[in-house]
């Protein structure tokens, strides 16, 4: 507010504004009351106007010197001091004005000491959470997501930002996690990892919020899984070594009873020469089931330099004569005729073999299965594609397993035995395959000199 728009002052204080009022009213009420007291002539007013416009000017000129500019002074150096909390320049005041402009320069000090030591500490817990191999996300009370740390990044392969203010819902579901199943192992189909999830309740600005921390377990999950599986399988080995070489010797007598019983008595009588060809076939079926036993609990393989394309060659030539009968069809794609590895030529045969009739099996009357052979990062991969009926999502993870199958008479060695062989020959085997659609079986194995390639 400006009393007179040629005043020297750019803006008043409150103060001034009201002692300005105060002391002209004063001056106008003195002259009023003089006048009903004296009735004084013209030349009174002619006087008291020129009276007037002096104590205006001095008004002025005291109110902005002494009152207003030290006010608007010490405002704007609090305003400064209050955004930057750098003490201020005190020149220009004096008295009451400049102790208050020390003491606001103190504040200051203090909240800047505070301030920092905010900082510090905040960055120190950012660091700390941040450097967490536990993912870390952070909800309101109404489950919207505030914060989300690196090690939640790394574990679902996201970003913070595509899910802040989301809602902890829509996060689970995006995952498939569920989230009622706290502190106990779970899967996220989504990610492939499993995990543990605890919910910490905490309060943020006087408001329930909640802290969800997913600790990734797959990789302590597998070794607990392959260590259980390790100890099952010595187990077995024993126990199928043991029954094995127990039912050898019997087996070997029934063999030679039942050739020497056809010898003596199939002329005699046809039904009789059929019941001895149908012991004989048993009796050769449980031979090769002991057989596959003592080779699933004990293989040793000779590794030795073979070229594999001979190898499949000749379980190709075999798995045809079985194939014949039920009209299934194999076709061999095969572009290098010398592919050189390391191996056993016995027990690569019997792992190509376990994995074409497992295939035949699975095929209908006039089935297709193709077979393709490549060369590839050192490695040669040989793939096995049937259209059969594939294999569900959930038998999937249990091929491997011994004594698992889904075939009626079936003993669930053969991919058991695949696999023990590949991997002792430093390789590997990937089966995918989808229900109704066929199955494709895929073995790696290293080229001679690559074996740990």
């Amino acid at each position: 507010m400006r009393l007179w728009p040629f005043s020297k002052a750019e803006s008043h204080t409150r103060l001034g504004n009201g002692t300005l009022l105060f002391t002209l009213s004063t001056v106008v009420a003195v002259e009023v009351i003089m006048y009903f007291l004296f009735f004084p002539f013209i030349i009174y007013w002619i006087i008291a106007g020129l009276l007037d416009v002096a104590v205006y000017f001095f008004a002025i000129f005291f109110v902005y010197y002494l009152i207003d500019r030290p006010l608007l002074t010490l405002i704007s150096r609090v305003k400064r001091t209050s955004l930057t909390l750098k003490p201020s320049r005190r020149s220009g005041l004096r008295g009451d004005l400049e102790e208050i402009l020390k003491e606001v320069d103190k504040l200051a000090e203090t909240l800047t000491r505070e301030r920092d030591g905010l900082l510090e500490t905040y960055n120190e817990y950012r660091s700390i959470v941040e450097s967490l191999e536990e993912g870390i996300v952070m909800t309101t009370d109404r489950g919207e997501i505030l914060m989300i740390n690196h090690g939640a990044e790394k574990i679902f392969s996201t970003h913070r930002y595509e899910w802040k203010g989301k809602n902890i819902n829509d996060f689970f579901r995006f995952y498939e996690i569920i989230s009622g199943e706290t502190k106990k192992i779970i899967s996220s189909k989504k990610t492939g990892k499993k995990l543990i999830i605890r919910e910490v309740p905490m309060e943020v600005r006087g408001k329930f919020a909640a802290l969800y921390i997913f600790e990734d377990v797959t990789e302590v999950s597998n070794l607990e899984s392959a260590l259980s599986r390790a100890e099952n399988l010595a187990l077995l080995g024993k126990m199928t070594a043991s029954v094995a070489h127990e039912i050898k010797n019997p087996i070997a007598s029934l063999k030679l009873s039942v050739q020497l019983l056809k010898k003596q008595l199939a002329a005699s009588d046809p039904e009789v020469s059929e019941t001895l060809d149908m012991l004989d076939k048993e009796v050769r079926r449980l031979e090769e089931r002991a057989k596959g036993f003592l080779e699933f609990s004990n293989p040793k393989y000779e590794l030795k330099p073979l070229n594999i394309v001979d190898v499949i060659m000749e379980s190709v030539k075999l798995a045809k004569i079985r194939a014949r009968d039920r009209k299934i069809q194999i076709f061999c794609e095969c572009p290098d005729k010398n592919i050189p590895v390391l191996g056993d030529v016995n027990a690569l045969n019997s792992a190509f073999l376990n994995v074409l009739v497992n295939a035949m099996d699975a095929c209908d009357e006039n089935g297709e299965i193709r077979i393709d052979v490549k060369k590839k990062a050192k490695m040669v991969t040989v793939s096995f594609k049937d259209n059969g009926k594939g294999i569900s999502p959930d038998a999937l993870d249990y091929i491997f397993e011994p004594f698992f199958t889904s075939k009626s008479g079936g003993t669930g060695l053969g991919m058991s035995i695949v696999k023990r062989v590949v991997t002792s020959h430093g390789g590997k085997v990937d089966v995918i395959s989808k229900k109704g659609e066929g199955t494709t079986v895929k073995i790696h194995i290293p080229l001679v000199g690559d074996k740990n390639g």
